[in-house]
């Protein structure tokens, strides 16, 4: 996994976790070696202007995230799923979805040994449950959901799960944690 792809997948980053992604996948021996070379190909990929530096990550074009506690710890989140050894997952973080209104955290298509798994993930640190609740309903009322879906990754999603990253759990929701350790 090169650095671009990794903040491509994240949208916004620091190095440490840039970093433990390069180290999880075997390219250096280390997580500080890692993070050390993230931080040196990430800085010429500012300065060539193809991702933003600053105040010390680093972020996409579009990206306007100034990784505030939520933006770091959703960064967090993804970077335990793009560590997953044997597992390729496919991010669309913080997209809007204007049909209904909601901006998801991130979308995710996490594939495995010819096997997938859609889910909406939200990190859920200062959200309440009933904001979350509201989240929830939405997805599962949605008449068009699994046809956005769909779309959105370019391939047929019979299902999907919401999962929580954080303290927040209600029910229609699965940890996310309880996610990660089920695919690894």
């Amino acid at each position: 996994m090169q650095v671009l792809t990794v903040v491509q997948s994240l949208k916004v980053t620091d190095a440490l976790c840039g970093g433990e992604i390069l180290h999880a996948h075997g390219l250096y021996a280390t997580v500080q070696s890692g993070r050390v070379n993230f931080q040196k190909q990430a800085n010429k990929l500012s300065d060539l202007g193809t991702i933003e530096r600053k105040d010390g990550f680093y972020r996409t074009l579009d990206c306007r995230s100034e990784f505030g506690e939520h933006a770091r710890l959703l960064t967090r989140a993804l970077t335990n799923l793009l560590k997953l050894p044997k597992v390729h997952s496919h991010i669309h973080r913080e997209i809007s979805i204007s049909e209904i209104g909601l901006r998801p955290d991130a979308i995710c298509l996490i594939t495995k040994d010819n096997q997938g798994l859609c889910l909406i993930l939200e990190v859920c640190n200062n959200e309440t449950e009933q904001y979350l609740q509201q989240k929830v309903n939405t997805w599962k009322h949605w008449d068009r959901s699994l046809e956005f879906l769909s779309d959105l990754f370019h391939f047929k999603i019979p299902q999907f799960h919401i999962a929580v990253a954080g303290d927040t759990l209600i029910e229609g929701t699965i940890p996310f944690k309880s996610i990660l350790e089920e695919i690894s």
